[in-house]
């Protein structure tokens, strides 16, 4: 028996529940981070407290995946961050937030 579990999920017209997960991330955890719920093919961006990008990305159907990482391969440091996401035309948004601990 073989199974697999991808980071692909249909994606909806509107946002539904949206979390991410493991929330909080833990200081030894070193998977990826799963944000669901979002609207197909999302543009997701992840910000610090502070409002600066640490990362971006494009969902994969109605789910991002974030690795902790910034744009320089270094781990994110301890705070909350703010995982902003929209449609292609703007017209559906929302923002969830991540606490992150190393």
């Amino acid at each position: 028996m073989v199974s697999y579990r991808g980071d692909a999920t249909e994606g909806a017209d509107v946002y539904g529940k949206v979390y991410a997960f493991p929330n909080p991330v833990r200081p030894n955890y070193t998977g990826d981070i799963a944000i669901r719920g979002l609207v197909r093919d999302a543009d997701v961006k992840i910000t610090d407290i502070a409002g600066r990008v640490v990362y971006q990305t494009k969902a994969n159907g109605g789910t991002a995946v974030w690795n902790g990482n910034n744009f320089n391969g270094e781990r994110a440091k301890t705070g909350v961050y703010l995982v902003f996401s929209t449609n292609d035309d703007g017209t559906q948004t929302n923002v969830t937030k991540i606490m992150l601990v190393n």
